[in-house]
């Protein structure tokens, strides 16, 4: 993983702004990327986006419950809240794993990068 990739996947798990508002996206050339981001998740140019990060969590997902391991898709991580909303800054964990001992529990979030 690059430092552009990983800057940017930080930044957006912890829900710092990477767009000025009313960005053009680079791939259906609309104005319509919000500051997060959010726009490349669901633009109807980029076919199957969506389906291989639903994909790979449901994967990793059904792995676990076969060797018999607990885990939550989109768990909340309510450790870092924002005092005047009351509610997490950052976005959910696509997988929540239940360890059992003393390794505690373990938080995956699947990211997919556009190759361009």
């Amino acid at each position: 993983m690059s430092a552009v990739e990983y800057r940017s996947i930080l930044k957006y798990r912890l829900m710092i702004p990477m767009f000025p508002n009313d960005e053009t996206c680079p791939v259906c050339r609309k104005a319509c990327l919000d500051k997060y981001g959010e726009h490349a998740l669901h633009c109807r140019e980029l076919p199957g986006f969506k389906y291989h990060h639903d994909f790979v969590r449901d994967a990793l997902m059904d792995i676990l419950r076969r060797a018999g391991i607990s885990a939550k898709k989109e768990a909340p991580v309510n450790f870092l809240t924002d005092p005047s909303e009351g509610r997490s800054t950052i976005r959910p964990a696509d997988v929540l794993v239940f360890l059992v001992g003393r390794a505690g529990n373990m938080l995956v979030s699947i990211s997919q990068v556009y190759p361009h």
